[in-house]
């Protein structure tokens, strides 16, 4: 990887439905856009690619009405889950030789453990004791061996995605956020740490890890403490977090930072149209030099604040995905005036 910084990515998802014609549109666009990590668009939720293929896995865990029960104590599977979609990437590009060329390499997003963990909702079996604290009922987050079977999970995903050489190995966290503040609920910093780590343990490439929100001091200097590369933020909807981060934690302990530079947090407005909801390129370099000089250009990722799928729920389809692909051409087009 080259010195210079602002390297431009994405958080991850796309507002269309999950299909694979959908999923080349994304990879193409975000090329043609001259995204320099894309993604393979992550277009099915952070939670289901991941916990619905365990259900059919292991019998322990069952999903009904939307939601994910575990029964019983549970082994990790032997086989690997969730590689579809990265599989889709590397082939799509293998056979795409001039697009390939374009790119810096690639990013696979995977869920953290703890994200993962609370969404499941305990059986009576496991539950006995626990009280409904954060959740309305006790959920696989509150129990350390479930989070930690999950992280072992995870890491075989991780492992796999740069065994078929992905270059960034995102893992999505945002439960973090509401698990760290001034207290760390249910579990100890050193717990957290380690199995962070755990994730990415058996992987040679840059690791990220993905937490919404305000970060609280106390998460931020958990996160420092991991092995992980890239810590990723928001910072157009939360600027709260400028006042968090100095250049100094990065450099101090050998980090990134992936900024997030536009909203992706949208609520409609009546007889709007496209650009009502897409920052300029003279606001987006406004908060970039807000950046570079609060971290240093060459400590930098560029990137949009979170995932753009909630986008889908709000406006028609098309809709959701122009207004995306505008944010991101005035991203990518603000960056390399400044680079």
């Amino acid at each position: 990887m080259d010195k210079d910084g602002l390297w431009t990515s994405v958080t991850g998802s796309f507002p269309l439905k999950n299909n694979n014609e959908n999923i080349r549109r994304t990879i193409k666009d975000q090329i043609d856009i001259g995204i320099d990590y894309p993604c393979y668009g992550q277009l099915e939720s952070i939670l289901t690619q991941f916990l619905r293929p365990l259900t059919e896995k292991l019998p322990e865990f069952t999903y009904s009405n939307n939601r994910f029960y575990l029964n019983d104590e549970f082994s990790v599977p032997n086989e690997t889950i969730g590689l579809d979609y990265v599989r889709f990437l590397i082939n799509f590009l293998d056979e795409r030789k001039a697009l390939k060329k374009k790119i810096k390499g690639t990013k696979g997003c995977l869920t953290g453990p703890f994200t993962l963990a609370s969404e499941i909702i305990l059986g009576e079996n496991l539950s006995k004791g626990l009280k409904s604290l954060l959740f309305n009922e006790p959920r696989g987050v509150m129990v350390e061996w479930i989070v930690s079977k999950l992280g072992d999970i995870m890491k075989n995903v991780a492992k796999d995605y740069y065994n078929m050489g992905i270059n960034i190995i995102a893992m999505d966290e945002p439960i973090l956020g509401l698990l760290v503040g001034r207290k760390i609920m249910f579990h100890s910093e050193d717990f957290i740490i380690k199995t962070l780590n755990n994730v990415m343990s058996e992987i040679d490439c840059l690791s990220s890890v993905h937490v919404c929100g305000q970060v609280s001091p106390n998460l931020r200097d958990i996160l420092l403490k991991t092995d992980i590369n890239i810590l990723d933020h928001e910072f157009q909807t939360n600027a709260e977090n400028f006042n968090i981060f100095n250049k100094s934690h990065f450099e101090r302990n050998d980090k990134y930072l992936a900024f997030g530079t536009v909203k992706t947090k949208i609520q409609p407005i009546k007889n709007s149209k496209i650009n009502d909801y897409v920052e300029s390129e003279k606001e987006i370099k406004v908060i970039l030099k807000k950046a570079i000089n609060f971290y240093g250009k060459q400590n930098l990722f560029i990137k949009p604040d979170c995932g753009f799928l909630p986008l889908r729920d709000a406006f028609d389809e098309d809709f959701a995905y122009q207004i995306a692909l505008r944010k991101l051409k005035n991203m990518v087009s603000a960056v390399k005036k400044l680079r």
